[in-house]
């Protein structure tokens, strides 16, 4: 009679609890989670270097990836810092390969230290993942340094010349108050100034960073508007037939022009039309000028081998265009006042092997 009993209650008790359990254990069967894929951390490595000091404006090798999988691995890496991008941010590795990645920092990304988490999102064969890192390292504060010569003045990050942005004021030794000389890369003098020779101190600055004063005499020519005035007449009274060169037929030459040399069309002396300007420092562009200014298409390339091909504006990068780099591929899209800009769904640009 006790077993009976014992069982009945044994009965009693399960059906409670699969009554009791049953709604709830249902609702993970209704529409179950889509599997993830699970990769082995050592198959996929992402390996930051350890911890580094590098200066604003430039870059370190920062990050590797390996792939030890037997296909390829396409991958993207993401952060969220405004001042700080990835050379290459996005990549296709084979099996086998490791690929290292520059962290290239901002001319006015602040000083300090960052602790930065990377992620890595990567994709074989339909199959998607992630991979999560830390980056420990400290950004210095860049230089900037003036220079005076025949080229006019020149302003230096480094070692190199100063990106877009750095704006120079001036003033007559013993005065207070500083003016607005110009703006990197323009940096022609003042229209205000008369024609002469001056003695200022200068002063540069970007962000934070700012140079040492320097003094330096600046010879200011002087613009004789009314003979340019009667040689436009000149030419304009010329006969036709008489040996002189149409008005239709654009002007030809060479000159000095923003530093280096200038080949190519012309119009009142300046470059407009099709040319070629070569700078000492190794700069080289091919292309489109308007009214004295790179603008339209054309070719830029740089001392360390890069090249920009696309459309410019004001001398820079402006509109669709790609930069190329001899090692790490190439970058393609929209650019504003030569700086890229990221699209929304493609993080910091779409990169191609070479």
């Amino acid at each position: 009679m006790r077993k009976i009993l014992l069982g009945l209650v044994v009965v009693g008790f399960a059906l409670i609890v699969f009554i009791s359990v049953r709604p709830f254990t249902g609702t993970f069967t209704i529409n179950p989670e889509v599997p993830q894929t699970e990769i082995p951390e050592e198959k996929i490595v992402l390996e930051p270097a350890p911890y580094f000091s590098v200066s604003q404006g430039e870059s370190f090798r920062a990050l590797s990836v390996t792939n030890n999988l037997n296909e390829p691995v396409t991958f993207s890496l993401g952060h969220e810092h405004s001042h700080l991008s990835f050379n290459p941010r996005e990549a296709t590795l084979s099996p086998g390969r490791t690929r290292e990645i520059d962290v290239e920092i901002g001319h006015q990304c602040p000083p300090g230290e960052i602790d930065l988490p990377v992620y890595l999102r990567a994709e074989t064969n339909g199959e998607r993942f992630g991979v999560e890192t830390n980056l420990l390292f400290e950004v210095t504060k860049g230089s900037i340094s003036l220079d005076y010569n025949e080229d006019g003045l020149q302003v230096w990050w480094g070692e190199e010349p100063a990106p877009r942005g750095v704006q120079v004021t001036f003033r007559y030794p013993g005065e207070a108050d500083w003016r607005i000389w110009g703006e990197t890369p323009r940096l022609d003098p003042p229209e205000h100034l008369s024609a002469g020779e001056h003695e200022f101190e200068f002063q540069a600055r970007l962000g934070e960073v700012e140079s040492p004063v320097e003094i330096f005499k600046i010879y200011v020519e002087e613009v004789i508007a009314e003979e340019e005035e009667e040689e436009e007449k000149t030419v304009a009274a010329s006969p036709s037939g008489s040996g002189s060169r149409s008005s239709d037929e654009p002007e030809t030459g060479t000159i000095d022009w923003e530093g280096g040399t200038y080949t190519g069309q012309l119009k009142d002396g300046i470059p407009h039309g099709k040319g070629v300007w070569n700078h000492p420092d190794g700069r080289e562009y091919t292309g489109d000028f308007k009214e004295g200014s790179m603008e339209g298409r054309g070719t830029m390339t740089f001392p360390r081998g890069q090249e920009y091909r696309g459309e410019f504006k004001d001398g820079v990068a402006h509109g669709q265009g790609t930069m190329t780099h001899p090692r790490e591929g190439s970058i393609s899209g929209r650019w504003v006042e030569g700086e890229y800009v990221p699209e929304a769904d493609k993080g910091d640009g779409e990169w191609y092997q070479d």
